[in-house]
């Protein structure tokens, strides 16, 4: 049996995707990150940083949503959500990445300071950088997404799960996507599907 680590609306919601996109039975353990069960003892013997997604699967324990992807798209999706040529694998590693890397940080922090957080401790210079930061990578992926469906291979695959899972943070922080109607269109197709609905 499958289970999963962490509450929907944390990390945990990527991988909570990926399972219910590839119809995989799997026990959901909620663990929030922002209280003191993610330091239950039993919890740090799985995920020393007491963050969340954590995912065992058999003898397998595994932390990073975005490695948990890409293991449950290869051991049980090879041929759904994976691909099959090796440059088009680099390819779902890099849009990967450049999700992670370019625009993660940003995107989380629309939603913490405009959502998540007390309005005490919500920062709008906070804001303001993270929107800037966020214009240089989407206008990459807008152009990228001109005439395209999908991120790898013209077909959905773990990369699609990742990138709008990401972004879909900054959606939630209000950002406005208007700008980047390819993006907008894209995140809007991927965000619909009825397994991330589920999630």
């Amino acid at each position: 049996m499958i289970t999963l680590y962490g509450i929907e609306w944390s990390r945990a919601n990527y991988v909570l995707f990926m399972l219910i996109e590839l119809g995989l039975d799997f026990q959901h353990v909620k663990i929030n990150p922002f209280e003191e069960e993610k330091n239950a003892p039993e919890y740090l013997k799985l995920n020393p940083l007491a963050q969340v997604p954590t995912l065992v699967d058999g003898d397998l324990v595994l932390t990073e949503a975005m490695a948990i992807n890409f293991y449950l798209s290869r051991k049980y999706g090879a041929e759904k959500l994976w691909a099959n040529r090796l440059e088009d694998e680099a390819q779902i590693y890099k849009w990967t990445f450049f999700a992670v890397t370019q625009m993660e940080t940003s995107c989380v922090d629309l939603i913490l300071h405009r959502k998540v957080l007390d309005e005490k401790d919500r920062s709008s210079d906070i804001i303001q950088s993270a929107e800037k930061r966020l214009m240089k990578p989407l206008e990459v992926l807008n152009i990228y997404f001109n005439g395209k469906d999908f991120l790898v291979a013209n077909k959905f695959t773990v990369a699609d799960i990742n990138m709008a899972s990401v972004l879909s943070y900054a959606l939630g922080g209000e950002f406005d996507f208007s700008p980047y109607q390819n993006v907008a269109r894209y995140l809007d197709a991927i965000l619909s599907r009825p397994t991330r609905n589920k999630a």
